[in-house]
């Protein structure tokens, strides 16, 4: 037997795999669980590039709601019936702005702006931290150097609550406000009822009108605040919950009208099987019938998925995924000092252990949970079986999710993947692209094949080396037809309908196809 050393194959041998771990100081931070065998230089580059990079926090300055909707993901009760002091957010807002470079104060400017998301159950259940946080970053950083974000379910109204949204905005630290509201009175009151059990309606009314007279006062000519609409796929009656409420929010010239674009989403968690996937995808058909029933009236609108796939020409990129923040530019804080990638850990005890990487108070990051964070979690390992899509490969908006720590929050699963999902999306996309070329003005609408507007059906057409439903099409499954036939075999001949979930079915296909 030949004997040789590792070197030999060019590898550089440090030794067996070893839990042995080092520690570093850079900066204020202490860095532990530094692997021995990695360079001390490498882990020091590594942790400063991710700091380097930090300019948004997201804070739970309220752990508490006045809602019980049926759909909440946060589905532990301590997490809306805890208090949050004012103290410990300001020390969450003081030790950030000394702890990360892109919150320092002489690095923070109109073009590199300081951010701060509030977060946790409703904000506004807790007026006290948000003008701690207000008055932190006004003092701290001035008008114009700052971003306050933060979503409402849009039921509590006050003088101090209006002043607040006065001074955030004269400072230009408010530009985009989401108020929760699922649809007409009886879809909403359903969903979002008080903990009593009363309707909520009647009150998103109120504020929303109090929102849009304060911004009247302030001159403002824009308009900020947008609604965001869950409806569930597993109602029973679903198909009339989801028309109710796009004839709803495409009724013109009402506080609640929301033309162009439609604010209504499915909760995706909800596909167990084929029955919710047909459903999604005759939701689609719904909704196009609708927008072609508004058009004759002289209403331009396109439903969420449409708008978001192909209304947001901004997007650098060819694909369905969204650009996550987390590690990236923003990261989530608890008010232990505790850091994880987003708030996702923060209403979600049980996964914290998993997501943690380390405290703000204690000054210390360990280093194996951050790069895990940052290149298992929210990283782009997995895109590369998607790419055969065709909402990755037409799509210049982001509408799939890829988000461990949502999966994680709803599914219990930290995988990325949700096939039903893929499944739904891909057999809905002739319906988004008839929709988007009637209203929407995308370059990319004219790169689509015309068979696959006009095929709005589950029996869309493949395109070779483009577009068809199975993401893997072209890599195993055409793989094989090469090696079975040693030639390319047009997809009519294999009566392709749908391979990925029904591999057994296939195969035998292709024997099939091979004895003829």
């Amino acid at each position: 037997m030949i004997k040789y050393d590792l070197p030999d194959l060019g590898c550089h041998y440090k030794g067996a795999a070893t839990t042995a771990s080092k520690e570093l100081d850079i900066g204020p931070w202490h860095i532990t669980n530094i692997p021995k065998d990695i360079d001390s230089s490498k882990a020091e580059n590594d942790v400063k590039r991710f700091l380097n990079k930090i300019c948004a926090l997201e804070i739970p300055t309220s752990l508490k709601c006045n809602l019980r909707c049926k759909y909440c993901y946060i589905e532990d009760l301590r997490m809306k019936n805890k208090n949050v002091s004012k103290d410990i957010v300001l020390r969450i807002l003081s030790e950030s702005s000394k702890m990360f470079p892109g919150l320092l104060k002489q690095n923070v400017n109109k073009n590199k702006k300081a951010h701060f998301t509030a977060w946790g159950a409703e904000p506004f259940v807790n007026i006290d931290t948000l003008e701690t946080m207000y008055e932190f970053a006004h003092e701290h950083y001035g008008k114009d150097n700052y971003k306050l974000g933060l979503s409402t379910n849009g039921t509590i109204w006050s003088k101090r609550i209006e002043q607040f949204f006065i001074n955030a905005v004269k400072d230009n630290a408010v530009t985009d406000i989401q108020i929760s509201l699922d649809g007409p009175p009886e879809v909403q009151n359903r969903n979002r009822p008080y903990i009593n059990g009363k309707p909520s309606f009647q009150d998103v009314e109120k504020f929303t009108q109090n929102f849009e007279l304060t911004m009247k006062d302030l001159n403002l000519k824009n308009k900020i605040h947008h609604f965001c609409s869950t409806i569930h796929l597993i109602d029973e009656d679903f198909d009339d919950v989801w028309i109710k409420a796009a004839r709803f929010f495409s009724e013109p010239n009402k506080w609640w009208t929301s033309l162009p674009a439609l604010p209504m989403r499915m909760s995706g968690e909800d596909m167990y099987g084929e029955d919710e996937i047909n459903k999604f995808i005759r939701a689609q058909k719904l909704m196009l019938d609708l927008v072609k029933e508004r058009a004759k009236e002289g209403i331009l609108m396109v439903d969420f998925y449409t708008n978001k796939l192909f209304g947001n020409i901004q997007c650098k990129s060819k694909n369905a995924f969204p650009f996550c923040s987390a590690m990236n530019s923003q990261i989530g804080v608890d008010l232990d000092g505790c850091m994880y990638p987003c708030h996702g850990a923060i209403t979600t005890p049980m996964y914290k252990p998993w997501l943690w990487f380390g405290n703000l108070f204690d000054k210390v990051i360990s280093y194996t949970q951050m790069m895990r964070n940052i290149y298992y979690q929210f990283n782009s390992w997995n895109r590369g079986k998607c790419t055969s899509c065709p909402l990755y490969h037409y799509s210049t908006g982001s509408v799939c999710w890829s988000c461990a720590p949502h999966n994680l929050s709803v599914t219990g699963e930290p995988t990325i993947d949700n096939l039903m999902k893929c499944k739904a999306y891909m057999e809905s996309f002739p319906y988004w692209v008839e929709i988007a070329k009637m209203n929407i003005d995308n370059p990319i609408l004219q790169e689509i094949p015309g068979e696959v507007a006009i095929q709005a059906s589950r029996k869309l057409k493949a395109v070779k080396d483009t577009m068809h439903f199975d993401r893997n099409f072209d890599g195993i499954i055409w793989a094989s037809i090469r090696k079975i036939y040693g030639k390319d075999i047009p997809i009519n001949k294999l009566h392709y309908t749908d391979t990925w979930w029904n591999f057994d079915n296939f195969n035998k296909k292709i024997q099939s196809n091979k004895g003829n």
